[in-house]
């Protein structure tokens, strides 16, 4: 299934509203590379912040088919950062996200994590604190992923 800009925009503005009504803008945004890119940045430049840190979160492989969990580049996250948004496209099994809250909470005890996606598979291990529809049953294909790459014959 193709994953439009336009359904993007639109679903990002609903998770926003979510985020605002009922945290407020946080202090910081974790982005988790890469699905999260383009939502972070987006959401920094709606919220006007500039603290964003980004770690890698390796769990596909090129087949789109989940293997182990690689996680590198944690952040080392200012001690005045209270509440902080960790920001990532989809919870698919929920093994990412899980493990990365945790890492991130004891690694940082004075802020308060919450968790941003669009997509949420009910079937998760755990789930975002916001997010905005469950994905369809097929593999999404976001624009992001496929729009700047050639057609191959």
């Amino acid at each position: 299934m193709y994953y439009s800009y336009a359904d993007f925009l639109e679903d990002l503005k609903a998770l926003r509203t979510k985020v605002e009504k009922n945290i407020g803008i946080p202090d910081a945004i974790v982005c988790i590379a890469r699905g999260g890119m383009v939502m972070s940045h987006m959401l920094s430049l709606a919220w006007n912040l500039r603290s964003i840190y980004t770690l890698n979160a390796i769990s596909y492989s090129d087949q789109n088919v989940q293997s182990s969990l690689i996680i590198e580049n944690m952040p080392n996250i200012k001690p005045e950062h209270k509440k902080i948004l960790v920001v990532d496209e989809i919870v698919d099994s929920g093994k990412s996200l899980e493990e990365i809250l945790q890492k991130l909470r004891s690694g940082n005890p004075q802020a308060e994590f919450y968790s941003a996606v669009i997509f949420q598979r009910t079937n998760a291990k755990i789930f975002a604190d916001f997010y905005v529809k469950p994905p369809s049953l097929e593999w999404i294909d976001f624009f992001w992923e496929v729009d700047m790459l050639e057609k191959r014959s």
